[in-house]
């Protein structure tokens, strides 16, 4: 599996629309880059930890939850972001394929020290607007399909549109006769669609 370990404020200060936000609320640019991650994971299928220092608060506690499918994890008072992501280093299986997010140059060279990959903040955005561009593309697409479907669907005249939609529902039970000039314009023969 591959798994990808964040160290958070890190990333904060180096990417500069995370940096604007936490110069107004430290938490609006926590919880921007954890929705950021979360599409990220969504769209990579990466197990994602994002790790925050929380040791220079006097009352903060060790912490670990999970939002939109990001493991976060605060370091309480005890500790410090760098020892959870050097323990989660450590702790990590063989198999996982492992990468670490950050620019400090002592975590990196921890972590390849132990060959795992490393990657810095700003080489982490270019990943992330990437594969978030890629997303946007995608959506983008399926919309302009579903508006095309939604316009060819405009072009039918009431009546034809009612008989294809009993078709579809299966409740259109068409006898006989001669082929119904409303499904003949709609380009469907009646004989197939006959009980």
């Amino acid at each position: 599996m591959e798994r990808l370990i964040v160290d958070g404020y890190n990333i904060i200060f180096a990417w500069p629309e995370l940096s604007a936000a936490k110069d107004v609320k430290l938490e609006d640019a926590r919880d921007l880059l954890i929705a950021i991650l979360a599409d990220y994971a969504a769209m990579t299928r990466q197990k994602v930890t994002v790790v925050f220092d929380s040791h220079r608060r006097p009352d903060a506690e060790a912490s670990a939850q999970t939002i939109n499918g990001v493991q976060v994890v605060y370091s309480g008072r005890k500790t410090s972001a760098d020892h959870v992501i050097e323990k989660l280093l450590f702790e990590a299986k063989a198999s996982d394929e492992v990468t670490v997010a950050t620019s400090d140059a002592l975590q990196r060279d921890l972590a390849l020290g132990r060959q795992i990959k490393t990657v810095s903040a700003l080489t982490l955005k270019s990943q992330v607007d990437a594969v978030l561009a890629r997303r946007n593309e995608q959506i983008g697409d399926s919309r302009a399909r579903s508006d095309i479907a939604r316009r060819l669907e405009d072009r039918l005249d009431p009546k034809t549109r009612e008989r294809l939609d009993q078709m579809r529902r299966g409740a259109a039970k068409i006898k006989g006769g001669p082929p119904d000039a409303a499904l003949v314009s709609a380009g469907i023969n009646s004989a197939e669609v006959r009980g």
